[in-house]
C-alpha cells in the first residue's frame, strides 16, 4: 500500500494505517524532538503528543504537503512549546547530535584518549553554540543539518518563503561563526 492510501485510510480513522505510520515517523519525530528539548524522557512524550494531536486532528488533515512535512511542523511546535513551558534552557545532548563513525568510537580505533576528549569538547561547543541561535535560526539548523530537508521542506515545516529559511541560515551561520570563531585556529 502506497502512502497516499495510508493516509486516507487513517483519515477515515482507520487505527491500523496510523499504527502503520506512526511506526514509519516515529524514530524521526523523535529524534527531532530530542535535539530540542534535550533528554530522552521529554522527547519521548513531545513525540507521543505529536502522534496524539495528529490523531486528534486527523478529519481536519489536507494533504498540502507531505505527511512528513506536517509532522515536523508538530514536532517544532511542541517541542518549543515544551522548552517554553519549563522557562529554561536545556543543553543540547550532544552524542545524540554528533555521532562518531563506528570507526572513530574508542574501542575501535587507535584514537587516544585525548583526541577523544578533545573531540567531545568541540561537539560540546558547537551543541552549545547551535543551542544559543535564537528559536527560528535553530529551527532551520537542525532541520537542514540534523533532518536533511530541502529549503522547500524547511519553508513548509517553518510556515515561511524559502528566501527566509536562506536568510535565517545565513544569520545562523554568521552567529555560529561569531560564536565559535575563538575556538578555531
Amino acid at each position: 500500500m502506497n502512502e497516499t492510501d495510508l493516509i486516507q485510510r487513517f483519515k477515515d480513522g482507520d487505527e491500523e494505517a496510523f499504527r502503520i505510520l506512526v511506526e514509519k515517523y516515529h524514530r524521526q519525530i523523535f529524534d527531532l524532538c530530542f535535539r530540542y528539548v534535550g533528554n530522552q524522557e521529554d522527547a519521548e512524550e513531545v513525540a507521543q503528543d505529536v502522534f496524539i494531536r495528529v490523531f486528534n486532528a486527523r478529519a481536519s488533515y489536507e494533504p498540502k504537503a507531505k505527511f512528513s512535512t506536517y509532522l515536523y511542523r508538530v514536532a517544532v511546535n511542541l517541542s518549543l512549546n515544551r522548552i517554553r513551558d519549563r522557562k529554561r534552557r536545556r543543553v543540547v545532548a550532544l552524542e545524540s547530535i554528533f555521532h562518531l563513525d563506528k570507526a572513530q568510537t574508542p574501542g575501535s580505533s587507535p584514537f587516544r584518549p585525548d583526541q577523544i576528549l578533545e573531540q567531545n569538547e568541540l561537539q560540546t561547543l558547537i551543541g552549545n553554540a547551535i543551542e544559543s541561535l535564537p528559536p527560528n535560526q535553530r529551527t532551520a539548523v537542525l532541520l537542514k543539518r540534523f533532518e536533511g530537508l530541502s529549503y522547500e521542506e524547511i519553508a513548509e515545516v517553518m510556515e515561511c518563503s524559502v528566501s527566509a529559511v536562506e536568510a535565517r541560515l545565513h544569520r545562523a551561520k554568521l552567529n555560529l561563526n561569531k560564536r565559535l570563531r575563538r575556538f578555531m585556529t
